[in-house]
């Protein structure tokens, strides 16, 4: 693997923050795509006459194969080089986005929205590796922390953009949007980025990323069909059998920690790489899982459209993009474990009081104060929160540790669709369209008491899938607690040879 100083040598003649922005243009796509279904769903019932499991499917679909192979995509990158990664992993989910706008059926949009994930993974781990080329240390923090900042913009903007598209041209444009923006990132990355080459190559482990593969994908399919499947003996076969792959998947890399492992052990001893990791599942939890059960009440219960949901929830990637944009000063003054502490406790009260208000006869305006707080606190935590966890990662490792970063927090939306798959199966059944609250089969006019009282039914469902994560992300606050401070980087005459380059300022 090179050394920082020689990849950053390679990126000489180009302005690191313009070519920031031209990578940023397809890893902005790649993680919209996690929530802009949601201002779908209705939508996608209505088109198909999907069950409620078939959406919930189409939502996490994409997660799941996006987390499942973020690591392996980190390693390729390492082994093969971030650009050639980049380019391909942008192939793959343009040509899966248009067609997802073709799809007839709704298995044929999970098989694709699937492709899509595996293209986003190839795509989002090799920022950071392109970061420690262009930018020289003592601006990788400041690097950090505006694409960790435009992560979580993304994620939150999903819902906007797919409620305006969804309204003004119909749900397929959310997927046929990526084509002109694909394009023109292949295009801008082909032409003016650096293409750093690793020093040696090396095998990947064809085996490991089976086995790692498999392990999750049971243990994720018996979360998401388990509730349809009522939970049978299948089901907690599948389930079963999923946890002991992934057990053999440890073992297996616990034997080949001496060569080139798929998951380097040595990161976890890395104590806020760690911290990092356990925050980023609770985050990947909040943020993902609060779009389904929010996106459905403004449309379902509220009976809004799809873009005027969407604006609503834009309160809160707006309100993320003002706090980010100040929470490099207060990283500054505050350090970036108070900060991030602070966001997390915003983020679970807003979640908390958006749960407390949004009854079947609310209005729509009560809502748009928690959702600030909640944006506010996305704002103060994703600009740290990178930045910290791979302050002290050996640059030759940034993509896998970039990887591994990404797979839990995406591990942990993907957890939050299979649960709030559950909830929703549970307290309406699985026959009931959501959209219009009659049955999927026999249809028939409902009568206004037996709509009024889906609808009080469906509020309380969601309700109770916001309090969930207002409790999962003040466990992750609880976990910000255990985040150390940088020590002071000696001076260079003071460090013995061999020794990495001080930490990244602007984090510590």
């Amino acid at each position: 693997m090179t050394s920082p100083t020689d990849t950053n040598s390679g990126a000489a003649g180009v302005n690191p923050w313009a070519a920031l922005g031209m990578l940023c243009l397809g890893v902005f796509m790649t993680l919209l795509d996690v929530t802009i279904v949601s201002s779908a769903t209705p939508s996608l019932i209505e088109t198909f006459d999907a069950s409620i499991d078939q959406a919930v499917w189409v939502f996490s679909a994409y997660i799941m194969a996006f987390a499942s192979t973020l690591i392996v995509a980190g390693r390729l990158g390492d082994l093969y080089g971030p650009r050639r990664t980049y380019l391909i992993g942008l192939t793959v989910f343009v040509v899966a986005s248009v067609l997802c706008g073709l799809s007839q059926a709704p298995w044929q949009l999970i098989v694709l929205r699937a492709v899509q994930g595996v293209g986003g993974a190839l795509v989002v781990p090799q920022l950071m590796p392109m970061i420690t080329t262009l930018f020289p240390p003592q601006k990788w923090g400041a690097a950090f922390g505006f694409t960790g900042a435009l992560s979580g913009l993304a994620v939150l903007a999903g819902p906007l953009v797919g409620g305006v598209l969804v309204t003004g041209v119909g749900w397929r444009w959310i997927f046929y949007v990526n084509l002109p923006i694909g394009l023109l990132t292949f295009a801008l990355v082909t032409r003016y980025l650096p293409d750093p080459r690793p020093a040696r190559r090396q095998p990947l482990g064809v085996g490991s990323v089976a086995l790692m593969l498999v392990g999750i994908g049971a243990v994720v399919f018996a979360l998401v069909e388990g509730e349809r499947l009522e939970w049978s003996g299948t089901v907690w076969a599948i389930l079963a059998a999923g946890l002991v792959v992934l057990a053999v998947f440890l073992a297996d890399q616990r034997r080949r920690q001496s060569g080139v492992p798929l998951v380097p052990f040595a990161l976890f001893r890395i104590h806020n790489f760690t911290v990092m990791n356990l925050i980023a599942v609770t985050v990947g939890f909040g943020v993902v899982g609060a779009f389904l059960p929010l996106t459905l009440y403004l449309q379902s219960v509220q009976g809004l459209s799809a873009s005027e949901a969407g604006l609503v929830i834009a309160v809160m990637p707006l309100v993320s993009v003002l706090a980010a944009g100040v929470s490099g000063r207060l990283i500054e003054s505050a350090g970036p474990k108070r900060l991030l502490i602070c966001g997390m406790v915003c983020f679970s009260a807003g979640l908390g009081l958006v749960a407390w208000q949004a009854t079947a006869d609310a209005s729509v305006w009560q809502l748009v104060g928690p959702l600030a707080l909640a944006g506010a606190g996305t704002g103060f935590t994703f600009a740290p929160m990178f930045g910290v966890g791979l302050r002290d990662v050996p640059p030759e490792r940034s993509g896998v540790a970039s990887g591994t970063v990404n797979t839990v927090q995406e591990f942990g939306g993907l957890l939050a669709s299979a649960v709030i798959g559950v909830v929703l199966q549970t307290r309406l059944g699985a026959g009931r369209n959501i959209a219009t609250g009659q049955p999927v089969e026999g249809g028939g006019e409902q009568s206004r008491a037996a709509l009024d009282a889906f609808h009080d039914t469906l509020a309380g469902a969601i309700r109770t899938s916001l309090v969930i994560q207002m409790c999962v992300l003040a466990a992750g606050a609880l976990c910000a607690l255990a985040v150390r401070s940088a020590a002071p980087a000696a001076p260079a005459q003071d460090r013995p040879a061999g020794q990495q380059e001080p930490r990244p300022a602007g984090i510590d």
